[in-house]
C-alpha cells in the first residue's frame, strides 16, 4: 500500500495531474469492465457442430449439406419425434444459412431437391 502511494506521488511530480487523472480514468474503467464480467453478463454458451473428418476444408458448404441430408434422412426413419434426429438438426442449423435451409425445404415439399433423402 506504501508503495502505491509513493508511485502515485511520483507520477504527481514528474508527470502532473492530467496524467494521473487519465490512469486513474483508465484502471476504473477495467476494473468496472471486470466486475461487470464476473456479475452481470449473461452466461451464453455458443457451440457449433464438432469437426468432421469427411470435411477437412475451411469451405463447409459441403458439410452443412450432409448435415441437412442427414437431418431428414433420419426424420424419415425414425419419425419426426425422434430424438436421436435432434443432433442432425443441431448441426445443420449451425452450420447453414438460413436461405439455404428455406430454399431446401421449398425444394422438398415441391419434390425437386437434389439431394438424396
Amino acid at each position: 500500500m506504501a508503495e502505491d502511494k509513493f508511485f502515485v506521488k511520483e507520477l504527481l511530480v514528474e508527470f502532473g495531474l492530467d496524467l494521473l487523472v487519465f490512469v486513474i480514468q483508465k484502471a476504473l474503467v477495467l476494473e468496472n469492465r471486470e466486475l461487470y464480467r464476473s456479475c452481470c453478463s449473461p452466461q451464453i454458451e455458443l457451440k457449433t457442430a464438432p469437426a468432421d473428418f469427411r470435411f477437412p476444408t475451411t469451405n463447409q458448404t459441403r458439410h452443412c449439406f450432409t448435415r441437412y441430408v442427414e437431418f431428414h434422412r433420419c426424420v424419415a426413419a425414425k419419425g419426426d419425434e425422434a430424438a436421436d434426429c435432434a443432433r442432425f438438426a443441431k448441426y445443420y442449423r449451425a452450420l447453414c444459412p438460413g436461405e439455404w435451409v428455406d430454399k431446401w425445404n421449398e425444394q422438398r415439399e415441391n419434390g425437386t431437391f437434389p439431394g438424396p433423402l
